[in-house]
């Protein structure tokens, strides 16, 4: 990512000694930005992206930071705390500032959301226990959908779970398994082994990979990653965009949701969508073992 200039990150140092010192001074910061107009915002963008003037990187950011923390507060059902999730939809916006094109029409709010959720989505899901166990890219889905529709914190009756199984398009027995994990609490491995000397964790079998197979998967891994960046270089922003949100995100965006953010139609989203990916497509088959990666 783009080092920003130092002003920036001191706002946005919020593991400080003193946390809650640190989370108020960056509310106060956020709130104290300007709003941008729509000519404004073009001529700081332009800026950045034509000769990386980083004080107009700085200022973007600065003027969203509003919408990251009115983002960070709809997860708050999420028992992480606040200061936590801003600091990662920050990152994301970040991201969004370096990536934004502002010839493309439209607003950077509308392009930078995308970016702070997908953010903010990844470190709850990297931070929830029951995420991690979850088998299915559904049941993962379900974890979201769920903290949002219910009404209490207590585990779900039957009749309950049958109801939202119609809404989410699955079956009860899914829905209370997804529950249970969420309402269940983590039980230490480090407990005492009842009448046993030791703990539960020391029952448990090692079934890591030995380290050759480990640095094999783990170079497999970085050479896929560089060949999708070096896929994703092919595109234009706005292609980009849509393969991103598309494909390569947790919950993928849907075609109507991207049409709107992006101020064109349904039909031509997907047009953009189908181009882009045949150009990946021209572009993977030349490179040796490009039969590794799948696109759809």
């Amino acid at each position: 990512m783009t080092t920003y200039p130092m002003a920036v990150h001191r706002a946005f140092d919020l593991n400080s000694a003193d946390n809650g010192a640190g989370f108020r001074q960056f509310v106060q910061h956020a709130f104290q930005a300007p709003i941008l107009t729509a000519d404004e915002e073009f001529e700081l963008a332009s800026r950045y992206q034509q000769h990386n003037d980083l004080d107009a990187a700085h200022q973007l950011v600065h003027a969203y930071l509003r919408l990251v923390l009115k983002i960070a507060r709809e997860y708050g059902n999420y028992h992480l705390h606040l200061p936590d999730l801003v600091q990662e939809g920050t990152v994301g916006l970040m991201h969004a500032v370096k990536k934004f094109n502002p010839t493309l029409g439209n607003r950077l709010a509308s392009y930078a959301v995308w970016w702070i959720r997908a953010a903010i989505h990844e470190f709850i899901l990297n931070s929830w226990r029951m995420v991690k166990i979850a088998t299915t890219q559904l049941k993962r889905q379900l974890f979201f959908k769920l903290r949002q529709a219910k009404d209490s914190p207590l585990p779900l009756n039957w009749d309950e779970a049958q109801e939202l199984a119609k809404k989410f398009g699955t079956d009860a027995a899914t829905i209370l398994e997804v529950d249970g994990r969420m309402s269940g609490g983590d039980a230490s491995l480090n407990q005492s082994i009842l009448d046993e000397d030791g703990e539960i964790i020391d029952l448990i079998p090692d079934q890591r990979p030995d380290q050759e197979h480990a640095v094999m998967v783990q170079e497999q891994d970085q050479r896929l990653r560089s060949m999708i960046r070096q896929g994703m270089s092919q595109l234009n922003p706005r292609e980009q965009l849509i393969i991103t949100h598309r494909f390569l995100t947790e919950k993928p965006t849907t075609l109507d949701a991207l049409a709107t953010a992006l101020k064109i139609s349904r039909e031509r989203v997907r047009q953009i969508e189908k181009r882009a990916l045949e150009k990946l497509k021209a572009f993977f088959v030349t490179i040796p073992d490009s039969r590794d990666l799948v696109i759809a």
